[in-house]
């Protein structure tokens, strides 16, 4: 599924509207009728409960006065308040306005103080409240009479369907101003998600969300055009390659793994364990040769390679005489995972970076060595693979997290385009950016995978899928969709105590639900 930006659902509305010959009112109605439905879903019966209905002057207040029509033909006890300048009433609201003033509805304009106890007093008596104050055409912060509308009804806590966005969410960033967003408990949004609806802080006011195509034809909807998608099981399923029964270790991916450093040991290693258990047939774990006891004691399926190494027992220039002549033994390279950031260890990832002629995966500290450095990228053979968090992709591009958070999914998207990367961007729902400027989120994963090595675990499932016949786009996708839903099958033992090694532990299973085998 396709999520859109408020200009791109702009022009499909458009589309649909032009193209097509869809007349806006019916559309509105769609959409009010798909509201009026989510609001009678919290009853066993509709008839005779409260209804409170707020309405802008908008298209926003035209789906809500359609739900409020649908849901008096219903036999609900409906009111309805309408939030702003009936001059500026949008002709399709107007025309549903008319309609519920001809049907005798229980119509207020809000203009005295007076109002605004009937406001509170019908808030208090309703069993469901229907947001249909401003939608993503809205320009934050809300104006008084809005802010005043939203903290109403959020203060008498009932049930709230919000009309595509919460009231006071920002459609393409979600962001909400000081807090002045409607809190929902479900969102019916048309046609197809807005980013803001899955971005925090947005995403917390959203509830459940409802999406209803409102009888938008798919081919708008789908339009290669819209440049954000889902990450679900459908997209996974048709990238993932089936497996040959006559695969051998050798052809199932080849993975170099150059990591840890002295008290970093477990990224290393983790990272390692994770690429097998995804599928690689085989991982080699090379790193300075004062480790090679630890990690030899530590693992038994992954070869362990040591390296010469510098006085401070990190990887240096040295490391690459050794590693270079030996490339063509290995499918995708992964360096960084508790790597060190010795200044001698951070030219040896520049310089091995664009001298390799392998695809490359970089994470932690590999992504460290390109800040200041980010044009180097360009150099590699392939478009690298990069997982940063959110503090390791400001410091790549040598600004402030706020300011990334402020943007989150265009400072990725442009950075990926400029330096010929795929970045997955580990936040509260990650992302995938790519050189092509589409960006992929998440729908998999959990607050219990905030843990310490889950990064470690993701760079290692990144690699693994990058060795296994997959471009550099659809190995992040796979492997991001991959680690969540492994994080979430450890997550059914609870999301408090969640370790990365739980996560390498249901690894298997996860890919297991995405290719059958």
């Amino acid at each position: 599924m396709r999520i859109a930006t408020k200009e791109e659902i702009r022009q499909v509305d458009k589309k649909a509207i032009e193209e097509y010959g869809i007349e806006e009112i019916a559309l509105m109605e769609n959409a009010g009728r798909a509201v009026a439905d989510a609001a009678a879903a919290f009853f066993e019966h509709i008839k005779g409960t409260s209804v409170f209905v707020a309405a802008g002057t908008g298209n926003n207040g035209g789906d809500a006065f359609v739900a409020a029509r649908h849901l008096l033909n219903n036999n609900a006890k409906v009111t309805i308040f309408v939030v702003g300048n009936m001059e500026h009433m949008t002709k399709s609201a107007h025309i549903n306005y008319n309609v519920l003033e001809r049907m005798q509805a229980n119509l207020y304009h809000i203009d005295t103080e007076c109002d605004w106890d009937k406001v509170k007093l019908a808030l208090e008596l309703s069993d469901v409240i229907i947001d249909g104050i401003c939608g993503t055409g809205i320009t934050l912060p809300l104006r008084k009479e809005q802010q005043k509308m939203v903290t109403c009804i959020n203060k008498v806590h009932k049930p709230v369907v919000a009309v595509d966005v919460p009231s006071g969410l920002e459609s393409d960033k979600g962001i909400v101003y000081e807090g002045q967003a409607v809190k929902a408990t479900v969102t019916v949004t048309m046609g197809i998600p807005k980013t803001g609806l899955l971005l925090y802080p947005g995403a917390y006011y959203v509830g459940k969300l409802i999406d209803d195509n409102i009888g938008i034809p798919l081919s708008i909807l789908n339009d290669a055009d819209i440049r954000q998608r889902l990450i679900d099981e459908c997209l996974v399923k048709n990238i993932i390659p089936p497996r040959s029964m006559e695969v051998h270790k050798a052809t199932c991916g080849r993975v170099l793994v150059l990591a840890g450093s002295i008290g970093y040991t477990g990224a290393a290693a983790l990272c390692a364990q994770a690429a097998l258990r995804v599928g690689a047939g085989l991982v080699t774990l090379a790193a300075a040769k004062s480790l090679y006891p630890v990690f030899a004691a530590k693992m038994t399926e992954v070869i362990v390679t040591p390296l010469p190494e510098t006085a401070a027992g990190a990887l240096g220039m040295k490391a690459a005489d050794v590693l270079l002549p030996r490339e063509e033994s290995y499918d995708t390279i992964l360096m960084g995972p508790g790597l060190g950031r010795a200044e001698e260890t951070m030219e040896f990832v520049r310089s091995f970076a664009a001298s390799v002629k392998k695809p490359l995966v970089l994470d932690a500290d590999a992504i460290f060595a390109f800040a200041g450095h980010a044009a180097e990228l360009k150099k590699c053979a392939f478009p690298p693979i990069l997982t940063p968090h959110l503090g390791e992709m400001a410091n790549l591009l040598q600004i402030k997290v706020k300011d990334l958070k402020k943007d989150l999914w265009e400072y990725a998207r442009k950075a990926a385009v400029e330096y010929n990367c795929v970045f997955i961007l580990k936040s509260e729902k990650t992302i995938v950016a790519c050189p092509d400027g589409n960006i992929f989120l998440t729908t998999v994963g959990n607050p219990g995978m905030a843990t310490a090595g889950c990064g470690d675990v993701l760079a290692g499932v990144t690699a693994a899928l990058r060795a296994d016949r997959m471009d550099e786009k659809k190995a992040a996708i796979a492997a991001v969709y991959i680690h969540g839903k492994a994080g979430d099958k450890a997550a059914e033992k609870g999301m408090a105590g969640l370790t990365a090694g739980d996560i390498v532990q249901n690894i298997q299973v996860a890919r297991r639900s995405v290719d059958g085998k």
